[in-house]
């Protein structure tokens, strides 16, 4: 299996592969317009989220109903609809990586709590700090929208650049290794412990 084979695989669902690979043209620059003009509306027009999507659909209601009026008064065919309704396909579709994603959630907190794993608390503690610093600089709308913006970049990037990429990623990540593997002896293992000197006179 070829690098490019690897990496589409890794992304799994093949219509979503096409898209952040650019593959669909038509879709991507679709995706990337529509997630600028929303940021633009929210966060530099000062529109509200609700307010806007009650409106659009007030609009469209409004539109559809006299175009239908318009129809039956000057003898036009009616506008046709798509069916509007969620499949179950669609609906699992969304439905398991969620699932995925909150029971991976609970084993993280399950390993915490019961076998009180201070590198996963540690490692956790990490993650979330990182997410409250970028949050306290970013709102919701922009995080979303960058999001959108590095999701539609980064692969076609390493793609290109996949041999340079993952040798910066490896000494990066032989880095942050060793890092913790020096907080882990200083911090961590005496945290661990105590509880169990604690246990041992109690005994």
């Amino acid at each position: 299996m070829d690098k490019k084979s690897h990496l589409l695989q890794s992304i799994g669902n093949a219509s979503v592969a096409d898209l952040v690979m650019w593959k669909n043209k038509r879709g991507g620059i679709l995706l990337l317009g529509s997630a600028t003009l929303f940021w633009i509306l929210f966060e530099k027009c000062g529109y509200s989220f609700f307010p806007f999507v009650a409106n659009i659909q007030l609009l469209v209601v409004v539109i559809l109903f006299l175009w239908a009026k318009s129809a039956i008064l000057f003898n036009r065919p009616m506008p046709e609809l798509p069916n509007l309704e969620i499949t179950e396909a669609s609906l699992l579709m969304v439905a398991d990586p969620l699932r995925l994603l909150i029971n991976t959630l609970l084993s993280i907190a399950r390993d915490i709590y019961v076998n009180r794993n201070a590198k996963q608390l540690f490692r956790v503690s990490v993650v979330l700090w990182t997410i409250s610093l970028v949050g306290s600089f970013l709102n919701f709308f922009t995080i979303l929208y960058l999001g959108i913006v590095l999701g539609m970049l980064i692969p076609i990037l390493y793609e290109r650049y996949q041999d340079h990429i993952d040798e910066k990623l490896s000494v990066t990540h032989r880095m942050i290794q060793t890092q913790f593997r020096k907080i882990d002896e200083r911090l961590l293992q005496k945290l661990i412990a105590k509880p169990t000197s604690k246990i041992k006179k109690m005994q």
